[in-house]
């Protein structure tokens, strides 16, 4: 009868302790990102450039409450609706992970592993083309965020 108490008791106070351990959690973790503005203004190339900084900073706001790895930029074609195209390559992003500014060829990694909330600022370049027509381009930037390793 004693052992059968004893056992009982440490059960009981094992649940207890299983149960303030998942009090204290805060939760599931999570990671959300989102970007501001939700539209850029490209500028306006001069006559006698070839490549024009964007004349706003795109910042991602990252909200996280656990570790996450890093975050990815990719960028679609940028296009015209009556014709013309500004391929990736032309595209250029530069954060404080990246050194100087990056074409969008390929995923780029604007961040590295972090824990919790923070915001990434992105400069945007884009390479224009003597004769490319002017008007308003359409397109995407993708964030990605990846699993910590």
């Amino acid at each position: 009868m004693k052992r059968l108490v004893i056992t009982w008791t440490l059960v009981v106070a094992l649940f207890g302790i299983s149960a303030a351990a998942r009090a204290e959690q805060v939760g599931e973790p999570f990671v959300n990102v989102f970007a501001t503005p939700d539209k850029l203004n490209l500028g306006t190339a001069s006559f006698f450039e070839d490549t024009y900084d964007v004349p706003e900073a795109l910042t991602v706001k990252v909200e996280s409450n656990c570790m996450h790895g890093p975050i990815m930029i990719s960028a679609t074609k940028l296009k015209r609706r009556r014709g013309g195209v500004i391929s990736p390559e032309r595209i250029f992003v530069k954060t404080s992970a990246t050194k100087g500014f990056v074409p969008m060829s390929k995923p780029v990694a604007i961040s590295k592993p972090e824990i919790g909330s923070h915001d990434i600022v992105l400069d945007l370049k884009v390479e224009t083309r003597f004769l490319e027509p002017a008007g308003e381009y359409t397109g995407s930037l993708i964030i990605t965020i990846m699993p910590p390793v």
